[in-house]
């Protein structure tokens, strides 16, 4: 059992889905007696974060080429589209096995069933996980992001290469418990503790491919994106903004790439985007992306909905400014360059508002002047070097936004998304981009030796200097969260919000010449950790984390420092794995 404390109605609701869910594994388990199988259809979504995107990155960098595995999920037919570009024969030993090793996913048959082109495939896996940090008044390092859920039943049905239906039922902590200082374990031993609002993946996704290298593919997900590939976190779209629903468009080539989206923050909180996707040159060194989107608060809106129309065109903010709303525009450019082999260069960008000069006046009532700029820059340097049986990757990035990157004149239009969970939490936010949010310094570095399937060791560093607005509950100030979304015509611009403006009294009313980090008390922060991975057999593999955190300023208290050292041990046992 799962929960110790006596049982309540909820829990017994509890007790019932836990049968239920018992019945059908069991049901799935039996069908996998059918006789013919495949592998895994070519509409299936790869999460980011997955390990077949460094393997990607291993490939184009031994091959000296930039593609589009910078962004996810992509599909198995967009994968399989990259790969035909690969000559595999260049590669080096630790290269082909990174190859095979996407090649041997792709064609994995163990628990799955099929008739005819119907399939169903079950993969459990048991993740046991300990941690421990020193100081309660630092975030963890190794946070909910990185801890892993105890029980994973990921169920997935099939239509040949045309259709998957995929959901990942879970037993796990839930936010609230996974930040906590005093919980030391993943398994959920209360209700208090356990995580009542699975799946936080689920999708379907539908496609077809016109030829062997050019798609389409139309998915509505509950699933993490991403929109380059950052160390800290894409600056544009990253895949810590969680639990977004989305829908999405993709026609791709390996030349160029086309996605028209639709991600829901929350309601009446509708993001819509297009995405473009082009590789320069003969020699595929060079790649470039432009997307622009725009959350208008209000109902969904057909015109956002063409697919080739410039949003900037409709001018729509003068609609939603009649009705006490506005929209949140924003525009972002990426860039991928490969100067030689074993080499990525990039750089993000990203903005949501700027000021041209004609557009400023010299009247000090005139809210146009007090507008701030809203941009940020990510740059990096990414190497894979074939080192004997396995692979050194270097990284290093830096990181840089405005203090009003995300932050409009109102939460309702902003770039955040806010949840609550059912056990009455407190209110969570995530930022559209990395986790770090706007007004916020990063550099990062990290180096780390990896052989395939078998073990792995590395080193990061990370500093931030982070001002007053880099942290989301910022949010929490006006009482804007997942309960009380609308502020509501009369407060749409709330006159303790924190974003500038010519009337009324506002703390912030020069925000516009805001520089991160921005306040009074900077809060820096450096972090230190060192990792370990080691496959013992193909179904059980073992990880460990050690870190060293030291805050500066702590809270944005002037002289204030906290240290903390943490660390976690994990070990992962993948039942689809066992022979």
């Amino acid at each position: 059992m799962f929960f110790l404390k006596p049982a309540d109605e909820k829990m017994k609701c509890f007790d019932f889905k836990k049968i239920f869910f018992l019945c059908a594994f069991f049901f799935v388990s039996q069908i996998l007696f059918a006789a013919e199988k495949a592998g895994r259809g070519a509409q299936t979504l790869i999460p980011p974060r997955h390990w077949i995107y460094d393997s990607l990155q291993v490939l184009e960098q031994e091959s000296g080429i930039v593609q589009f595995s910078d962004q996810a999920p992509l599909t198995i037919a967009q994968i399989r589209s990259m790969l035909s570009e690969i000559e595999y024969e260049d590669l080096s030993a630790a290269g082909k096995n990174h190859y095979d090793n996407i090649f041997d996913f792709f064609d994995e048959k163990n628990f799955s069933a099929q008739a005819s082109i119907m399939q169903a495939r079950i993969e459990p896996a048991v993740n046991l996980e300990g941690f421990f940090k020193t100081n309660d008044d630092v975030p963890w390092v190794y946070d909910r992001f990185e801890k892993k859920n105890f029980l994973e039943l990921p169920i997935t049905l099939g239509v040949g290469d045309y259709a998957t239906f995929f959901v990942d039922v879970i037993a796990a902590l839930n936010k609230t418990a996974k930040g906590a200082g005093d919980i030391y374990f993943n398994l959920p031993l209360g209700s208090s503790d356990f995580d009542v609002n699975f799946p936080h993946d689920a999708y379907g996704s539908l496609g077809v491919m016109f030829t062997e290298s050019v798609g389409m593919n139309f998915r509505i997900s509950n699933m993490a994106q991403n929109f380059g590939r950052a160390e800290t976190g894409s600056i544009i779209q990253s895949e810590f903004l969680t639990d977004a629903t989305a829908a999405s468009l993709s026609i791709f080539s390996p030349i160029v790439q086309y996605t028209a989206g639709l991600t829901q923050f929350n309601t009446n909180r509708y993001m819509y985007s297009h995405k473009v996707d082009i590789r320069i040159g003969k020699k595929k060194k060079f790649q470039i992306s432009v997307m622009e989107a725009c959350l208008p608060y209000g109902p969904m809106d057909l015109r956002f909905f063409n697919p080739m129309m410039f949003f900037h065109g409709y001018a729509s903010w003068l609609d939603y400014q009649a009705e006490g709303s506005d929209v949140g525009s924003f525009v972002a450019l990426k860039m991928n360059y490969a100067p030689t082999k074993f080499l990525r260069l990039y750089a993000l960008w990203s903005m949501t508002q700027f000021q041209l000069p004609v557009e400023l006046s010299d009247d000090d009532m005139d809210d146009d002047n007090y507008v701030p700029n809203a941009m940020g820059w990510q740059a990096g340097a990414e190497s894979y070097i074939p080192l004997g049986a396995g692979h050194l990757h270097l990284n290093l990035e830096g990181y840089y936004a405005q203090p009003y990157l995300y932050i409009n004149s109102s939460p309702n239009w902003s770039f955040v998304r806010t949840s609550s969970e059912s056990n009455g939490s407190d209110d969570f936010y995530e930022w559209l981009g990395t986790r770090y949010g706007p007004d916020t310094i990063a550099a990062t570095f990290c180096a780390s030796y990896e052989v395939p399937k078998k073990w792995s060791a590395g080193f990061k560093y990370l500093f931030l200097a982070r001002g007053e607005l880099s942290d989301p509950d910022i949010f929490k100030k006006v009482g804007w969260g997942p309960r009380v979304l609308d502020i509501g015509e009369k407060e749409a611009f709330p006159q303790n919000w924190v974003y500038p403006r010519a009337k009324g009294s506002n703390q912030y009313k020069n925000g516009r010449n805001f520089v991160a980090p921005s306040g009074k008390n900077p809060e820096f922060v450096n972090v230190i950790s060192l990792s370990g991975n080691y496959c013992f057999k193909p179904w059980l593999e073992f990880f460990a984390q050690s870190a060293l955190a030291i805050v500066s300023n702590s809270g944005h208290e002037k002289g204030k420092t906290e240290v903390s050292f943490e660390c976690a041990l994990s070990a992962r046992f993948k039942f689809t794995k066992m022979k």
